[in-house]
């Protein structure tokens, strides 16, 4: 009987220890997560930021969950690739941890990478998140913030620089910016560069 059973338990860890090695991926720690409906039926949706703490540069895993009317949430969407990992190429990369938020049934994406920061609003629409708007804020490091905003469904481009603790801003008139398709969520990678 005591054969068996190491024998069993033998081999249960062989069978644990090949899984664990068939699977690279460790994206077991949330360090976001945010309920909001995106897709406008009335249900509340989900969006998960996970981090893969096993892999040294840290990378980061966005997935969108929709609410089915059975109650049941659908993943729509999954992605390694929207964020950049926090320590590449094993030293810290100077990025905050991205914060994810669902305002007004859009999808904000909040990137901090030391003096910029970053918004990306999506809209769900057509089975696509696409990009409506990126908002970029500067610090010179000194006395004065630049705030550009990048209206893709008007293909504006608007600028307003302020010193700090001012309330007046220097507005710049609007430029207009060719935008031939919505970029999507799908094939996201610092979109804000081909608009300048």
């Amino acid at each position: 009987m005591k054969n068996t059973l190491l024998i069993f338990l033998v081999f249960v860890s062989i069978n644990i220890y090949s899984q664990q090695q068939g699977n690279t991926e460790h994206f077991t720690v949330r360090v976001r997560e945010e309920i909001g409906d995106l897709n406008k039926d009335g249900l509340q949706d989900k969006i998960v930021l996970a981090m893969d703490t096993v892999n040294t540069q840290r990378p980061l895993k966005l997935q969108i969950f929709l609410l089915q009317s059975n109650r049941k949430l659908r993943l729509e969407f999954s992605s390694k690739d929207v964020f950049n990992p926090q320590y590449p190429n094993g030293k810290y990369g100077g990025n905050q941890v991205p914060n994810i938020l669902i305002e007004n049934g859009n999808l904000i994406l909040y990137c901090e990478i030391k003096d910029v920061k970053k918004y990306y609003t999506f809209r769900y629409q057509n089975g696509k998140f696409e990009l409506i708007q990126i908002s970029k804020i500067i610090w010179d490091g000194k006395d004065t913030t630049t705030e550009t905003k990048f209206d893709l469904v008007n293909g504006e481009k608007t600028e307003v620089s302020q010193l700090l603790g001012s309330k007046k801003a220097k507005k710049k008139k609007p430029t207009k910016i060719a935008v031939k398709a919505l970029p999507t969520l799908q094939n996201f990678r610092n979109p804000e560069n081909q608009f300048e």
